[in-house]
Parts: C-alpha cells; sequence; structure tokens
C-alpha cells in the first residue's frame, strides 16, 4: 500500500535506535513472541544476533497456544491480536534468555540472512526460509466458487495458516490475477483493496 514501506522503515529505524542506546544504558529488552508468528520469531532472533557482546539483559515473553479466560480459550496467532488490556496479565510467562539461547538465536538469524529468501515461515515449529508463493496452495484451497471478495479469501486463507500475514496474501493475489489465474469482477467499493470481488478462471485452472 502507498507510504506503509517508508513506515515500516522509519518505526524499524527508531526500534533500532532504541536497541542502540539500550547496549549502552543495559536497559533490559522484553520480547514478545507468538511461536507460530515468523515475523515474531525473526524479530527474536534479529534482536539477539544485534546484541551479540552486549551486556543488556534480554528476555522473552512466549504467548501460550492456549489462553483459558472465563468460559473459553483463546488462541492468539499473533501478539497484534493481543488487547492491550492483555499484556499486562502475560507477563507472568517472562522469561530472561540465558547465555546459550541468546548463541542460538543470533546463529539463526545469521543462518537466515546469509540466504536471504523472500519469506519466512514457522514450519512444523521450525523457523524456515522459503520461496515466495509459498502460502500460494493456501489461497487456492480457500477460494469460494464464483464471485468473491478479496477480503474474504484473505479471511479464509488466515483463519487456516498461521503466520501467513494479509498483506502478503494481497500481493500474492494480485500477482495471480496478472499471472491470468484470476479474473477481476468488479473494483473496490472504497478505500481499501480487500473490497475488489474477483473470481478464478476455470480456462486457467483446467
Amino acid at each position: 500500500f502507498s507510504g506503509v514501506p517508508d513506515g515500516i522503515w522509519q518505526t524499524n529505524q527508531k526500534a533500532l535506535a532504541r536497541l542502540a542506546e539500550a547496549q549502552t544504558t543495559l536497559e533490559p529488552v522484553r520480547m514478545w513472541i507468538s511461536a507460530s508468528d515468523p515475523a515474531e520469531r525473526c524479530g527474536l532472533c534479529f534482536v539477539c544476533s544485534w546484541m551479540t557482546g552486549a551486556g543488556t539483559p534480554l528476555s522473552v515473553v512466549q504467548v501460550p497456544e492456549e489462553i483459558e479466560q472465563a468460559d473459553q480459550i483463546i488462541h492468539y496467532r499473533s501478539t497484534r491480536e493481543i488487547p492491550a488490556e492483555q499484556f499486562g496479565a502475560l507477563v507472568q510467562y517472562e522469561q530472561p534468555l540465558s547465555a546459550i539461547q541468546r548463541k542460538v538465536y543470533a546463529n539463526i538469524w545469521s543462518d537466515l540472512a546469509h540466504e536471504n529468501a523472500p519469506l519466512r515461515a514457522v514450519v512444523n515449529g521450525d523457523l524456515l526460509s522459503v520461496p515466495e508463493d509459498f502460502y500460494d496452495f493456501a489461497l487456492r484451497a480457500n477460494m469460494p466458487e464464483g464471485d468473491f471478495r478479496i477480503g474474504v479469501l484473505i479471511g479464509k486463507t488466515l483463519g487456516k495458516m498461521p503466520g501467513a500475514g494479509d498483506r502478503w496474501l494481497f500481493r500474492r493475489i494480485q500477482t495471480m490475477l496478472q499471472r491470468g489465474e484470476l479474473i477481476p469482477v468488479a473494483p473496490s467499493t472504497d478505500d481499501h483493496p480487500y473490497s475488489e470481488i474477483i473470481r478464478q478462471n476455470t480456462e486457467k485452472a483446467g
């Protein structure tokens, strides 16, 4: 989306400046991680690599896969799904990172950076480099029959594939449209491109 890359870049630069400051002040750094979110796993590994040799205390709050609340069980696929008022209760899961953990995670980041893949995913619990079309099979498996909104396809796929981001799936849908695998039916009716209506190209699929 227009302006998003610049916004992400600026946010990352501010985060790096704070981490650099913590290397000097030794201010503790706490990271929040959902095991099924590859971006958050990458963040953990990157920070451990960035802090190599620093005495800055590092800790991680790994959000449980299941959390019981009242009469229900909640599954958080990403910390982005956690309401702000719930974070305080999750601090109980905070654990300091040992020296060996920091070294292992830093080495994982070194390997990922060397591979320089376009995408990372959590596969069988492991953080791996994968090709950019890794989630395409899930998009195809969740395509409704007839005409449908892009947002519907993204929502169904996200429900079945923890770790996939909506923006990445949208990018892959745009690639499928460019290849003719999907056909545009009606443009978006508001400012959000997810409202565009499309359908499968049965001739292309055949």
